[in-house]
């Protein structure tokens, strides 16, 4: 397989057959090229608005009109 290195931006071969733990460093700068996958971690919580955080001003806008003022607005 190919690789390129970050650190010194040179490309190398490596043979994936025997590939060993020295061989995830760079041949040219022996900078760690290899980095260890993240596994997501399982987690339960509940998903959901906080009513605390919500703050939406339309709500009181639409409980102080009318059913007049809405047909109005539809009428023109």
């Amino acid at each position: 397989m190919c690789f390129a290195c970050k650190k010194c931006k040179k490309v190398f071969r490596k043979d994936m057959s025997n590939y060993e733990e020295e061989d995830e460093f760079c041949p040219n700068c022996d900078n760690h090229y290899v980095l260890v996958a993240k596994t997501p971690a399982m987690g339960l919580a509940i998903e959901g608005d906080d009513p605390r955080l919500e703050k939406d001003f339309r709500k009181k806008q639409i409980e102080k009109m009318t059913e007049q003022d809405f047909m109005a607005d539809r009428m023109g």
